[in-house]
């Protein structure tokens, strides 16, 4: 037999090593020229995100197909799935753009969708579309929001740093610990007390739960009692009537019969009568005593009215300063609210407003003839007067706001603690540079009893002047001016 020659042999080592690197290629490429094509998918993004053509496409992590173009259509990118044709999409599917780990490659994850829906034929569109977030959008906003807390952060401040709002606020706190003591206090002294009367309360339900149990037939014979007396008043009826007109016949003859003693009776209350108006005995002389009636009807007079008074008037005192970003300028308020009653109260106030005045300054400058003009904007007191209605949680006020007519609102949450404000004034353009009405829209939030914080937009229909604004301040029920308004007579004890 012939041998196989050393170049045979090495000419089929080489084809054998050639179809290993061949069949090789294609597995780790993902070249299956066996596999069947599938059906095409088409998915429409704003930002691809760095997929590419071949990149995978993955259904709960599985491989279940391959991006197989990318195009530009009308600002958005047009994608194009090839999914194997064992993968079934349904009309609620979803797709999303993932990574494979922090530093990983893209795919597009690809959910199926509910089989109640119909099916994804060969060119349909996946409408359920997740899109990315933009890295660089984040790290803008995050960058403005820094700005922002930090320009806040320089107010509140400027607010909070001089040693007097400190002491104040330390003072507040200090008082608020005292009266919490004081509280805590009064209920460990009463504590016994007020079980007792627990106790007391709950003793009395019981017995009257008892009583009404053992007394049921009672109000069950009662009830059925009046059920038969008014059947019985609709049977009888004529019969009630009549025995009612003869009674009424007998005492009208027994008045008859005793009209003389009626008579002397009546005469003699007459006399009684003329004795005291003539201011004949005790009775007469405090009854004909005019001091006295006086004194005792104005005595009564002042304490019903000081008492109405003092029990519904109530006064508030307001300070607020805030920050405006334009003119980049504090702005103070005082206020003065009297409430007469819950759902009505009048707010009468200064304001030193920033933008309140402006002078015009002229200069000639060479060549002749150039006139500069300069313009210096300087601070003015305006005063507040309004009339405020609530309704629930909502108010309306309307009068003068800040030298002008103006008009606001207020709606109040978390129990009067929180309030959303709104302003229109100015509807004359009379401040600088306003071609509209002046509107304000914020809120104050207490934070403390007495101690709120406030921020918003000011002037918003007006460019020169738009802004925003931070700010706070402190409000507190004045004692003295409610005695003031209502003050009861003191009787001396000396």
């Amino acid at each position: 037999m012939r041998s196989i020659s050393t170049e045979l042999k090495v000419g089929v080592f080489a084809l054998a090593v050639l179809s290993v690197l061949a069949f090789m290629t294609f597995k780790v490429g993902g070249l299956e020229w066996a596999k069947s094509r599938g059906y095409t998918i088409y998915i429409y993004f704003n930002n691809t995100a760095g997929l590419d053509e071949k990149t995978k496409v993955k259904v709960a992590g599985v491989d279940s197909g391959v991006i197989d173009g990318i195009e530009l259509t009308k600002g958005r990118a047009r994608v194009k799935l090839m999914m194997d044709s064992h993968i079934k999409l349904y009309r609620d599917a979803g797709a999303a753009i993932k990574s494979s780990g922090l530093l990983g490659d893209k795919f597009l994850a690809i959910t199926v969708g509910s089989p109640d829906q119909p099916q994804l034929r060969d060119g349909d569109t996946i409408e359920n579309v997740k899109e990315v977030v933009d890295i660089d959008d984040m790290v803008r906003n995050f960058t403005s929001f820094s700005k922002r807390f930090s320009e806040l952060s320089e107010s509140l401040n400027e607010l909070l740093g001089d040693d007097e709002t400190r002491d104040s606020l330390r003072q507040t706190v200090s008082n608020m610990r005292e009266v919490t003591a004081s509280l805590n206090r009064t209920i460990d002294a009463n504590d016994a007390r007020l079980r007792k009367l627990l106790e007391n309360m709950s003793s009395m339900a019981a017995s009257i739960n008892s009583l009404v149990e053992k007394n049921s037939d009672h109000f069950s014979v009662a009830v059925a009692n009046m059920k038969d007396f008014s059947g019985s008043l609709k049977s009888d009826g004529p019969e009630l009537i009549e025995n009612l007109n003869r009674a009424s016949k007998e005492l009208r003859a027994m008045i008859e019969e005793n009209r003389p003693m009626v008579k002397n009776a009546v005469e003699s209350m007459d006399t009684i009568a003329k004795n005291i108006e003539k201011g004949e005995g005790s009775l007469g002389k405090l009854v004909k005593d005019d001091r006295l009636y006086e004194s005792i009807n104005k005595a009564a007079e002042g304490v019903n009215k000081t008492i109405s008074a003092v029990d519904r008037f109530r006064t508030f005192i307001t300070f607020q300063t805030e920050y405006l970003t334009k003119p980049k300028d504090g702005k103070g308020y005082f206020y003065v609210t009297l409430q007469p009653r819950p759902d009505k109260y009048y707010i009468l106030g200064a304001v030193s407003d920033p933008v309140g005045s402006v002078s015009t300054k002229e200069t000639i400058t060479s060549p002749p003839g150039t006139i500069v003009r300069e313009e210096e904007i300087r601070k003015k007191i305006e005063f507040t007067a309004q009339f405020a209605k609530r309704f629930g949680d909502a108010a309306l006020r309307i009068g003068l706001t800040e030298n002008t007519f103006g008009v606001g609102g207020d709606y109040f949450f978390n129990r009067d603690r929180g309030k959303v404000t709104a302003d229109i004034w100015d509807f004359s353009n009379d401040e600088r540079n306003a071609k509209n009405p002046h509107v304000k829209v914020g809120v104050d939030y207490f934070v403390f009893k007495n101690v709120f914080v406030s921020g918003g937009v000011d002037n918003i229909l007006n460019k020169k002047w738009r802004g925003g604004y931070v700010g706070g301040g402190l409000r507190f029920e004045d004692e003295d001016f409610k005695y003031i308004f209502g003050t009861i007579p003191k009787i001396p004890t000396r």
